[in-house]
């Protein structure tokens, strides 16, 4: 769109002060910072005329007579003393002034030729004739630095863009276009020799298409998947460095160092271990004695505990002898205990201290 930008140093620019030294030309009821003020309002008058109507820092006697008054002439003369305006003559003859181009210190205004080349590259942009050939050709990846670009950003440095081949010119195909960022883009510009310290890079073989990307390609008509892993990454299936199940490593150590089943490693004990010697001579004499007793027609003492478990586990067992009528002392219960008898010649209870 277009705009007239002035500077923060405007104000104190050599244009708007000059006329404090000028001498014998004011009324006389004013100063000399009324006339740099006015001089100063008209000056930013014309050029928002000039911006708005794209006529390039010209203006014409109708618009400094509608900003200036009827004594526009006069202050005329006084701009072009101070260095605000520069007679110049149109094409098609007629009287005109161009007005001060430092775009620096005092106003920016934008051409015409400018203006109408950022609607051309909008209309390239925006173009599916040609974005959908380039960005399945380029991915997302900008030509010149190779980083990835955003789609949507339109600040950030990584913003994505379309480069011109030609700057100045419209695309006559999507060889004309490439995916830029906006670093290198604005990096770039219009200038002839920027390949030469920016040079381009040549298309990628897998050009990598983002999230956007893939469904832009997808609307219209290109069925692509969205990549998995960033160039120069490796891709997600190599097993060069994929760790081995452990079901697959070595197996010789594991099996050395694992105990044996139903064994309990020393460590895992909360009593000092024996001495494996004295173990072994005491398993030993343990089963001598119990061999002895077998040949001797006895019981051992291991026998004899395992009869004492199952006779305790029979719920026969447990019935009091003294009932006379089988099943209703049992079900595993034992008999209840007779209530104590008091010693003859004795209470209960008696007072401590003191017996009778």
């Amino acid at each position: 769109m277009p705009w007239a930008r002035f500077s923060d140093t405007s104000a104190h620019h050599p244009a708007v002060l000059a006329p404090m030294a000028f001498e014998g030309w004011q009324p006389p009821q004013w100063t000399q910072a009324d006339v740099v003020n006015l001089l100063a309002g008209i000056f930013q008058r014309c050029a928002v005329q000039s911006a708005g109507y794209l006529t390039d820092y010209v203006i014409t006697p109708g618009v400094l007579a509608s900003t200036a008054g009827d004594n526009w002439r006069h202050w005329v003369v006084l701009m072009q003393r101070a260095g605000y305006l520069t007679p110049v003559e149109l094409d098609g003859g007629g009287e005109a002034w161009r007005l001060v181009d430092d775009p620096t210190n005092l106003v920016h205004i934008r051409l015409k030729d400018e203006l109408e080349w950022e609607r051309q590259r909008k209309r390239d942009n925006g173009n599916a004739n040609l974005t959908v050939a380039v960005r399945l050709r380029d991915g997302d990846e900008c030509r010149y630095c190779g980083v990835i670009v955003v789609w949507g950003d339109q600040k950030g440095g990584r913003g994505a863009t379309y480069d011109h081949r030609n700057p100045g010119q419209a695309a006559g195909g999507p060889d004309d276009l490439r995916v830029c960022c906006h670093s290198c883009n604005a990096r770039r510009s219009n200038h002839a020799d920027a390949d030469t310290w920016c040079p381009p890079r040549p298309s990628p073989a897998t050009p990598y298409y983002g999230t956007k990307t893939a469904a832009f390609l997808r609307d219209h008509g290109h069925k692509v998947r969205r990549s998995r892993t960033r160039p120069g990454t490796q891709p997600d299936n190599d097993t060069s460095t994929t760790r081995r199940p452990r079901t697959q490593r070595d197996t010789a150590t594991t099996t050395a160092s694992d105990p044996a089943p139903g064994r309990t490693t020393p460590a895992a004990t909360s009593h000092p271990a024996e001495p494996r010697d004295a173990r072994t001579a005491q398993t030993s004499t343990i089963e001598r004695t119990n061999s002895r007793d077998s040949a001797a027609g006895g019981t051992t003492p291991h026998q004899q505990q395992h009869q004492d478990q199952q006779g305790l586990a029979n719920p026969a067992n447990h019935r009091s002898p003294e009932s006379g009528s089988p099943g209703r002392d049992g079900a595993g219960r034992a008999p209840m205990p007779s209530p104590p008898t008091t010693a003859p010649g004795r209470t209960k209870r008696s007072r401590r201290g003191r017996t009778r």
